[in-house]
């Protein structure tokens, strides 16, 4: 019933927030922005929403210290996953994933750190539009991301998972070598759990 209601409100919000869409692709490809060494043997999996608070307060303030203490120093390797909230931050999703590969990590962080601005703007598709356009995107690009259907349904059916398989039911969330817990935990509580999953591995 909420996986159900939320897939209609996403759906719902996008049709107002894009041109007219154009004919899906047969298959996409997510493009997640990961941080660390690809052979790091703790894998933090964040869950996070563009136009969530909390999340904004993460990247603000955990998530700094995560990739300082953890990533920096090949103890863990960070994985960021879209689990949009509404249609506006699916549109965020969407314009990451359609970046260029070099700014994309970039958008993604500028969309944190302005949320205020671009979330409660009078106009918020043009606002994303703005930012998607400093990250190298034109206004062409960015009318066809947020009209990709298969890329929307993408998004949709991997954030369907996670709520459905990994338990993941608010943001912002971290899966930590397969342990959830909030991304807004104490710092004591996360490196708690990364020596949990470390431990883990030497059994």
């Amino acid at each position: 019933m909420f996986a159900s209601l939320r897939r209609f409100v996403l759906a719902a919000t996008l049709v107002l927030l894009a041109p007219a869409a154009a004919h899906a692709a047969d298959s996409v490809t997510l493009h997640d922005l990961v941080i660390g060494k690809p052979d790091a043997p703790v894998t933090i999996n964040e869950y996070s929403s563009y136009d969530c608070p909390h999340c904004a307060t993460f990247h603000a303030e955990n998530r700094p210290w995560l990739i300082k203490t953890f990533v920096d120093t090949g103890r863990a390797k960070l994985v960021f996953a879209d689990y949009p909230l509404s249609g506006l931050a699916m549109a965020a999703a969407m314009l990451v994933h359609s970046a260029p590969e070099d700014t994309r990590q970039v958008l993604s962080d500028a969309l944190f750190s302005e949320q205020r601005v671009w979330a409660t703007a009078e106009n918020p598709r043009q606002a994303l539009g703005t930012l998607a356009g400093l990250a190298g995107m034109s206004q062409q690009q960015v009318d066809k991301a947020l009209a990709d259907k298969a890329l929307f349904q993408a998004l949709l059916d991997r954030r369907a998972y996670a709520f459905e398989k990994l338990g993941v039911d608010s943001t912002p969330t971290l899966i930590i070598n397969g342990q959830k817990i909030m991304a807004n935990a104490s710092q004591e509580d996360l490196t708690k759990a990364i020596e949990t999953a470390e431990a883990g591995l030497k059994k």
